[in-house]
């Protein structure tokens, strides 16, 4: 199978404040345009340029090599575009590349920050969504970053500092995520823009108080950028309305119930891949909500109460982890389904009719960061580590 390819640039602080926010003001724009019927879905997108440096002449090395991203982009294939500033990192979903001057289109001047104006612009880039991967952690960057390897350099982990030249740079991922796929089961169908705008900066102070206060910096990386996500927001909620009797904290509930659903999505199912996928087709699929699933494939994102039917129900599942994860199975298989019980009716309740209290919340709180007690997200991640190792 081709691997997708993707691409990976810097965005440069002196043509604006903030580039990164400026690009998103405009996606946000569009997308309150189309809330409003101002706009159709097709026009929800910002255009980002790669500024041609005043001191090249000429086209990039690889000029050619970047536009036949496209071509991906066309057939289908989610394609990944890594914005990074060294200290945050955003990956945006990618729609188009073009070396063409869009800005001499009718009507695109609107899907892009004024500051272009004036400036040589190598490739043009169509973005639908962007999603927050880090914020403010370098080591964090230069860890996340590691999983892309530069196609321009012997296929060898981008390296952050002396590895990022010559941009933007061709990459793939190992192992390939698909960031956007999961849109609908995680954000309700929103734009992960949408979400990354909604209090910012209360987010990004939680994200470093539960890294530097409980998890670490050694283990809260290792968590998936939506679990980190939705953590962040759960616990910002949580500490600021704890208190209020009369406030329905089901909105936390769901963000405290879709971390432990993200985070047990990237151990089980890759573990079934690797167990399954050289199996036949009939040996590696299974009925879920009465779809056929093939575990030997890319699983799409599941529920918590899929997922726990699968790991209590399903015997090719129970066997395919009992080989993948040789030290942690009986915990998986056995354990594991009784904690999400509670977590996994919560999670209904808050997403539709149901009110929960602090009390209702602060058990299950407890249990998935681990205040006073081995935390439920902190053991899914070590047993990850240890069925990859």
């Amino acid at each position: 199978m081709a691997r997708t390819h993707h691409l990976l640039t810097v965005w440069n602080p002196s043509y604006s404040d903030d580039a990164l926010d400026a690009h998103l003001s405009v996606l946000l724009e569009w997308a309150r345009r189309r809330d409003v019927r101002e706009a159709e879905p097709d026009e929800v997108y910002v255009w980002w340029g790669r500024i041609r440096s005043k001191n090249r002449e000429g086209r990039l090395p690889h000029h050619e090599r970047v536009l036949t991203i496209d071509a991906q982009t066309e057939s289908g294939d989610e394609t990944h575009l890594y914005l990074t500033d060294y200290r945050s990192l955003y990956v945006a979903e990618l729609g188009e590349v073009t070396d063409d001057d869009v800005r001499e289109a009718e009507g695109e001047r609107a899907h892009m920050p004024a500051y272009y104006d004036g400036h040589a612009v190598d490739f043009w880039f169509r973005l639908f969504d962007v999603r927050r991967l880090v914020t403010d952690d370098t080591p964090a960057v230069i860890e996340e970053l590691r999983a892309l390897r530069n196609t321009g350099y012997h296929d060898r982990p981008v390296s952050l500092y002396g590895g990022v030249v010559d941009l933007p740079l061709v990459v793939f991922r190992e192992p390939e995520v698909r960031w956007f796929s999961d849109r609908d089961a995680l954000t309700e169908g929103r734009l992960w823009a949408e979400r990354a705008a909604a209090h910012r900066s209360e987010v990004e102070r939680m994200s470093r108080e539960l890294r530097d206060n409980l998890f670490g910096r050694e283990l809260w990386p290792l968590l998936t950028s939506a679990s980190r996500t939705f953590l962040a927001s759960a616990e910002a909620v949580f500490r600021a309305r704890r208190d209020d009797a009369g406030f329905d904290l089901s909105g936390a509930a769901v963000e405290y119930a879709k971390a432990v659903e993200a985070e047990l999505n990237a151990l089980i199912f890759p573990a079934l891949r690797r167990a399954l996928r050289s199996k036949p087709p009939h040996e590696r699929e299974v009925r879920v909500d009465a779809r056929a699933l093939d575990l030997g494939g890319v699983v799409p994102h599941q529920t918590l109460g899929a997922m726990r039917n699968l790991l209590e129900h399903e015997g090719r599942v129970q066997t395919a982890l009992r080989q993948q994860l040789l030290h942690d199975h009986s915990w998986v298989l056995g354990v594991l389904p009784r904690q999400l019980d509670r977590l996994t009716e919560l999670r209904n309740a808050g997403a539709h009719s149901g009110v929960t209290r602090t009390a209702d919340l602060d058990a299950i709180r407890r249990q998935v960061l681990g205040i006073g007690e081995d935390g439920l997200l902190a053991r899914v991640v070590r047993v990850g580590m240890r069925g990859r190792g």
